[in-house]
């Protein structure tokens, strides 16, 4: 038995019992039987709904509160007892705390079970092994940040085929990969924009920069990038370099370094993965280039925050993690409950572009004060 399949076995294994353990906790709680007594139903929810001021700033949830209006109308009264959905990231980055909250909050509301699975680093192995599990082992769906929907397109499909209903989040999957039923999360070209305006607004004289990415093959960092490099063009701003860690944390520290040190013009460092900028902004504080070198990051993780308010980071494109685990838990919830035409029907009203956008948003020091609020809504929720 080779090491790879060994560690498939215990993976499957681990998922499995999760599964089981979901369905046995659902019937001790009376959640699995079938009538008005025994159903989880959008009727038993265990929380209040959430409220749509909860976003962060520069945001307008209003078209994802009235899906979620409109989704819980639908499902009122029905038994979500054969409901067994997961949230299955690209890796597990404190970014993803944020979605993780937002899985648990849409379970509470909805009274079934949350479930969260993601690769330690990134591995794309690890990710295909837990499509193939949750497939063959009784979940309902589940919705994905795609690692490669090149090589994992098929699985996907696979999934589709027997019955399972997969949603994308964060990264989009091209049709041309795989069925996923609709993508919520950030209008990544945007984003790219953003960042592109954030960085023109930094250096307004122009000047080499860099860029560094988790990833070459994901949709969501291919899209970001054609954005960024849309936004400064016909600017000074020259991309010199990019650097992809392959979802590894450490190894986007070393980036960082390396780039500062090999490439002394360097103006700009625009990171990517939401670990990618306060490695950026920790080798920039370190070397004594704040205020020389810009960082422009995306997301608010820790470092993020931090390099915000020491001035090693210059902007944050925010996007809404929370949201996306929140929307994902309802819309695979309903799925299997009306069905995917109905559901279809009932996101009409509230798509932009055919998907549900998620938003985008630029962090500063000067709105820094409402996100940190926001966080700590989110995180109590």
């Amino acid at each position: 038995m080779t090491r790879r399949f060994r560690q498939h076995r215990v993976r499957s294994t681990r998922i499995a019992v999760a599964i089981a353990l979901a369905g046995a906790m659902a019937v001790a709680s009376g959640l699995a039987g079938t009538g008005t007594a025994g159903a989880a139903s959008a009727r038993t929810a265990t929380a209040p709904l959430l409220a749509a001021s909860v976003h962060p700033p520069g945001f307008n949830n209003a078209k994802e509160i009235g899906l979620r209006n409109a989704l819980v109308k639908a499902l009122k009264g029905k038994s979500l007892s054969a409901v067994n959905t997961w949230m299955v990231v690209n890796i597990l980055a404190a970014y993803w705390v944020a979605g993780k909250q937002g899985d648990a909050r849409a379970a509470k509301e909805l009274g079934i079970a949350a479930h969260y699975e993601g690769p330690s680093q990134g591995q794309l192995a690890t990710q295909v092994s837990e499509f193939e599990t949750l497939a063959s082992t009784g979940a309902t769906g589940y919705f994905t940040s795609v690692i490669d929907p090149v090589s994992e397109g098929s699985i996907i499909n696979k999934a589709v085929a027997k019955g399972v209903d997969v949603v994308a989040i964060d990264s989009p999957v091209p049709p041309a990969d795989a069925k996923t039923f609709t993508f919520i999360g950030t209008p990544n070209v945007t984003a790219g924009v953003a960042a592109g305006q954030a960085m023109m607004k930094a250096l307004p004289n122009g000047g080499d920069v860099a860029i560094l990415v988790g990833s070459l093959t994901a949709t969501n960092v291919i899209q970001r990038t054609q954005g960024f490099m849309q936004a400064i063009k016909g600017s000074k701003i020259k991309v010199i370099a990019t650097e992809n860690d392959n979802g590894v944390a450490a190894t986007a520290a070393t980036n960082a370094d390396t780039v500062i040190a090999a490439n002394p013009t360097l103006k700009g460092i625009y990171g990517e993965y939401s670990y990618d900028g306060p490695a950026a902004a920790v080798a920039v504080k370190a070397k004594g280039d704040i205020g020389k070198i810009a960082v422009v990051a995306d997301d608010n993780e820790p470092g993020t925050i931090t390099g915000l308010q020491n001035g090693s980071v210059v902007a944050s494109v925010l996007q809404q993690p929370f949201m996306q685990g929140y929307l994902g838990a309802y819309i695979t919830t309903a799925m299997k409950v009306l069905g995917s035409a109905k559901v279809a029907t009932i996101m009409k009203p509230f798509e932009t572009a055919g998907v549900i956008s998620t938003g985008v948003g630029t962090l500063t020091k000067a709105n820094l004060s409402a996100d940190l609020a926001y966080n700590k809504a989110i995180g109590a929720s």
